[in-house]
């Protein structure tokens, strides 16, 4: 955020900025910066610690390695870099995956044990004093996903399978105890099964993967989908051999269900077959690529997102004579930011960069992403409102104040118009390059059983400054998130049955979840 020509920085408003952990190793540090990349700063929280003291020292304990938390969503993270013991191969393996994956899991059972038994009992610090910052959701509603991070067996992975990634192999065959049996004899080397078949599902991850789905996987929504399907899919008895968990992701995120959503969709023999090749072929399609190219526009709403988060955690958000400022209450706007997919997030990008050029030309510029009544995703809309800072206002708080209250009177209008709504979220700024700085704000609306009287009101203070008045002029945002492309490279000389052409029903239920009203 640049700062407006004239503005009182306001010092006396500025908080104590919420310090988190980094990591106490080199892997749990670079764990902390891929999260952050992909839940971004407010969400994403390393080494977090419970309050069970010890008697001999006076300090928490640590709850896991990484804790994200947004919305109903809580993912645990434990990270572990062992390296590669000696022995032939069944020997070593048996040592490492007791080391690296057992001991993992019994972190994150504990750590999710206390979120359940104490969820007021979490802080920031060793010492217990910084409460963590976020609410956590109730626990009978929370979503809960556990991911075990290990490190030191991808070369020696390699090496045994005479090339490859290094990741390892998804065997849904080798069930809980399994994984590490008495006779040595029994193990199977560098594959993975289900860690606890009779508890919650753990995700594995080795150092190569978790580079690839968080990168791929890149939000929230799209991570914890991805997880929740996947868990499903894994404990369904269809969930074939897979040969590195990024080729589970390739298959995944080439095919479509019925209802537009990505998913683990049988051929049309009803088999799951993932190649070992999967995900080579998905990286190199170029339908791949003219995703990547049409998903930058996306990050432009991730910016808006981190603009606001991290004025929230340095403590220098302003807050407008008659508002106060609560963390777990002001992170709810951007956390519904936060929610949206990357699909999604590509027309909203698109809608604010259209809209601050509009507002560029105009006085005032309102546009509206509104999903269509009928989606399965209908609950949340977003608008953008660009105000010009007046000459005739002397005082840039002033016209701050002024910019709000006719963004809330906006976002009251929007709940009574479309009652099917269940919140709306506003973010206001001036134009670019009109010369004052640029500021944003964010405004939050929940929709309420309104009466008669408040509809009157909101009607009368929509005429009084001239919002929402007439017919909104819709337009429609529609695409596909595999745009086609007009050239083939040459290695793909046959059709391709990876899973990414998909059919006439499947196509316009992509669209239709994408669709807006603007």
């Amino acid at each position: 955020m640049k700062l407006p020509n004239g503005v009182d920085v306001m010092l006396d408003q500025y908080r104590e900025p919420i310090i988190k952990g980094e990591g106490v190793t080199d892997s749990e540090r670079y764990l902390a910066s891929i999260a952050e990349k992909t839940f971004l700063n407010l969400w994403s929280y390393p080494n977090p610690y419970r309050d069970q003291k010890s008697d001999v020292k006076a300090i928490g304990k640590e709850l896991c390695d990484l804790l994200v938390v947004c919305d109903r969503h809580i993912i645990i993270f434990s990270e572990k870099s062992i390296a590669w013991p000696s022995g032939e191969p069944r020997v070593a393996w048996g040592r490492w995956v007791k080391s690296a994956v057992r001991d993992s899991v019994k972190q994150l059972k504990g750590a999710e044990r206390w979120l359940k038994e104490h969820p007021d009992r979490l802080f920031l610090d060793k010492f217990c004093k910084v409460q963590f910052p976020i609410s956590l959701p109730s626990m009978e509603n929370a979503s809960i996903h556990r991911i075990v991070v290990v490190k030191g067996a991808s070369d020696i992975c390699r090496k045994h399978h005479g090339g490859g990634r290094g990741s390892l192999i998804i065997n849904p065959g080798i069930q809980g105890d399994d994984h590490w049996p008495i006779d040595v004899n029994d193990n199977t080397p560098f594959s993975i099964g289900d860690i606890d078949p009779n508890g919650g599902f753990v995700h594995v991850l080795d150092e190569i993967t978790m580079d690839i789905i968080l990168g791929e996987l890149d939000t929230i929504r799209d991570l914890t989908d991805y997880l929740t399907k996947k868990e499903k899919f894994f404990r369904s008895g269809h969930m074939p051999l897979v040969k590195g968990e990024e080729n589970l992701l390739a298959y995944y995120a080439t095919r479509i269900n019925d209802d537009g959503e990505h998913e683990f969709v049988a051929n049309e023999s009803g088999e799951f077959l993932v190649k070992e090749d999967e995900y080579r072929e998905w990286v190199s399609n170029p339908r791949y690529l003219a995703k990547k190219e049409a998903d930058r526009i996306s990050y432009l709403w991730d910016e808006l997102i981190s603009s606001f988060a991290s004025n929230m955690l340095n403590g220098t958000s302003i807050v407008l004579d008659g508002y106060d400022f609560e963390m777990k209450r002001n992170e709810i706007a951007v956390r519904y930011m936060a929610l949206e997919h990357r699909f999604r997030r590509r027309s909203h990008g698109e809608a604010v960069l259209g809209a601050l050029r509009e507002g560029a030309r105009r006085d005032r510029f309102f546009r509206l992403m509104i999903p269509l009544e009928d989606s399965s995703d209908n609950e949340t809309a977003f608008f953008i409102l660009v105000l010009k800072y007046p000459d005739f206002i002397d005082n840039y708080e002033k016209y701050r104040q002024v910019r709000t209250r006719t963004a809330e009177v906006y976002a009251k209008g929007v709940l009574v118009k479309f009652p099917y709504l269940k919140r709306v979220v506003g973010i206001s700024r001036e134009p670019p390059e009109q010369g004052h700085g640029v500021s944003e704000d964010i405004v939050f609306a929940e929709q309420y059983d309104w009466s008669d009287e408040d509809r009157d009101d909101i009607q009368k203070e929509c005429n009084e400054i001239g919002v929402l008045q007439g017919q909104l002029v819709p337009r429609t945002l529609e695409g596909q998130e595999y745009p086609e492309v007009e050239e083939i490279v040459l290695e793909f000389a046959h059709e391709s049955s990876s899973g990414q052409r998909m059919n006439r029903r499947q196509r316009r239920a992509q669209k239709a979840k994408r669709r807006k009203k603007t």
